[in-house]
């Protein structure tokens, strides 16, 4: 799937971004609008993630019966009331969905940048659906547990926690720019990763990392009831 040359195709530089996948540059029309609207709040690069291509082996050749997602979820999964709950008058601005390396992933982005008298705010979710290896060797939710083992560095930042909520290997962190948070979590075969910030009001001023870290976490847990 080739990404549109008129959308902005993010890119992450997260502790688990699994070694290999190769994406397009930073988002960088989403970090002007947010320097022009907010003037302070800008998402960061490394707080986004990458756009889908595929794999070095090529397209995903399908889930395997014991594979519980046969397929990443649409954007339509976060519910229009989550995104307006966190994200005041927030449009979709990226749904790309397509096959990658042994798995289908799906990139999802809102933004309110630009909305008259709404806060300057971005909501992303990645999900990626993993699949059993062609050997049948390496189960899709093996292949899924391993994405989020690379977030162990994380959990030494200041503010990082798990979420009993949303399972054991579940964490939520600080963005690496203030106002913005990010989570990650498993479901089986699928990761679903958020990132979430912006500014607490239309004046600019950043959300505090309790709020975008609640904002992330709302969002989470609704798509994994919805799931």
């Amino acid at each position: 799937m080739e990404p549109q040359a008129d959308q902005a195709q993010p890119r992450s530089g997260g502790a688990w971004l699994a070694a290999g996948r190769a994406g397009p540059p930073p988002g960088v029309r989403l970090k002007q609008a947010l320097l022009v609207a907010a003037a302070v709040v800008v998402v960061s690069a490394t707080a986004v993630t990458v756009g889908l291509w595929w794999g070095e082996d090529g397209p995903a050749l399908g889930a395997g019966p014991d594979d519980a997602f046969s397929t990443a979820p649409e954007c339509a999964v976060v519910a229009a009331e989550t995104v307006e709950r966190v994200l005041p008058s927030g449009r979709l601005e990226t749904n790309e969905h397509g096959p990658l390396s042994d798995a289908d992933g799906a990139l999802c982005a809102w933004t309110s940048v630009g909305a008259d008298g709404a806060a300057p705010r971005v909501l992303q979710v990645d999900f990626e659906a993993r699949f059993t290896d062609k050997a049948g060797e390496v189960t899709g939710a093996s292949a899924a547990a391993r994405e989020l083992d690379r977030s162990t560095p994380i959990t030494d930042l200041e503010g990082a926690a798990p979420l009993p909520s949303l399972g054991e290997d579940a964490l939520v962190w600080p963005g690496e720019d203030e106002g913005t948070a990010e989570l990650v979590y498993r479901s089986g075969n699928l990761v679903v990763r958020v990132f979430y910030g912006g500014a607490a009001d239309s004046g600019g001023k950043p959300l505090s990392f309790g709020a975008a870290r609640d904002g992330a976490v709302a969002v989470a847990e609704q798509i994994a009831d919805s799931l």
